[in-house]
């Protein structure tokens, strides 16, 4: 099946889903974006690109947002999935992406200083460019069942986005290749579905970011949020280590430790297995997914999700939180990209 019969596909599943005699129904499937283009890192202007309507270009390209619609919304059900697709282009490396979301009160419009909350990361295969066999592919189903009741919330504006850009470079699959400038401005494309197949979730009205989607160069990681009351919740912890020289945390997985108000409340290794997604990067190097628990050890792998682990915790109107990454030593040049969240019940 071809991206654009997916999508067609996709989209009259929604359409299907929106009314039962009339009345609002969910659960369903629904298209946000289709074949986004995601522009270079180190371009300093925007480019000469226009989005589709309702879309909103930030970032010079390298990031966009769009507001769920109250149909969207009511397909989105318990068991809540994201499902992202990369369209390869000009730039063939692994690179890193987000999904994210911008809640916001009911009529209050988007600014481009907007805090996002991270709810899925993933990192680029080594493609086999636009037209290879391999140029399309659909990461694992990214699991948003913790976000799905602030997702749903008829009384708040909540906009959906991806983050990340590529980098078209000299030497790139598109280098001394027939193709437009416009082409070659681009690194690869993304397409993001949202899927669920039952339920109805109960409704949520905040999120609170203690640390906020950044990147960290000391540890632990560290933050503080305030909530209206206190309440039994959820803490989601996103993080992957990236940098190669100098022993850099790309090249190691650590076993962390996640505090809440003086209390552990969860720990996790991120070690990591990348040996099934050699398959889908075909231009990339053999040896990233070799050994990985043993000689060769990494916390992420390229055309993988990185993973987001939840935790039910009890959270207070003031809270403190950290995340220990049982290693003390960042790099120079290595970094911690890191986000917590907390989702009160």
């Amino acid at each position: 099946m071809t991206p654009s019969s997916c999508m067609q596909r996709l989209a009259a599943t929604a359409l299907l889903g929106l009314s039962v005699g009339g009345a609002m129904a969910a659960p369903g499937t629904f298209n946000v974006f289709s074949d986004l283009p995601m522009f270079g890192i180190y371009v300093s202007t925007p480019p000469a690109y226009t989005p589709p309507p309702g879309v909103v270009m930030q970032r010079n390209g390298t990031r966009f947002v769009t507001q769920l619609t109250s149909a969207q919304r009511a397909l989105i059900g318990s068991d809540l999935k994201a499902r992202v697709t990369y369209h390869a282009q000009c730039d063939n490396y692994d690179r890193l992406g987000a999904m994210f979301l911008i809640v916001k009160p009911v009529g209050v419009p988007l600014s481009d200083g907007d805090p996002i909350t991270e709810v899925a990361r993933w990192i680029t295969p080594f493609s086999n460019y636009w037209n290879g066999v391999k140029a399309t592919y659909t990461f694992p189903d990214a699991d948003l069942s913790a976000f799905a009741g602030l997702m749903r919330n008829p009384n708040l504006d909540v906009w959906v986005g991806i983050d990340g850009g590529s980098n078209p470079y000299t030497g790139d699959p598109c280098t001394n290749r027939d193709v437009t400038p416009e082409f070659r401005a681009v690194g690869f494309r993304y397409s993001l579905d949202l899927a669920s197949t039952r339920g109805t979730p109960k409704l949520k009205s905040t999120a609170a970011m203690p640390v906020p989607f950044g990147d960290y160069t000391a540890v632990p990681v560290a933050g503080a949020a305030r909530l209206a009351q206190a309440s039994a919740g959820t803490a989601v912890v996103i993080v992957s280590g990236h940098g190669a020289a100098n022993g850099g945390d790309e090249y190691k997985h650590t076993n962390d430790t996640l505090t809440l108000n003086g209390n552990v409340v969860g720990s996790f290794s991120t070690m990591v297995d990348c040996k099934r997604y050699r398959q889908y990067s075909p231009d990339g190097n053999p040896f990233i997914f070799l050994n990985n628990k043993t000689s060769n050890p990494r916390n992420w792998c390229p055309g993988a999700l990185v993973a987001a682990r939840a935790f039910k915790v009890s959270l207070l109107p003031e809270n403190t939180v950290s995340l220990g990454m049982g290693d003390a030593r960042v790099p120079e040049g290595s970094y911690y990209r890191t986000s917590i969240t907390l989702l009160p019940h």
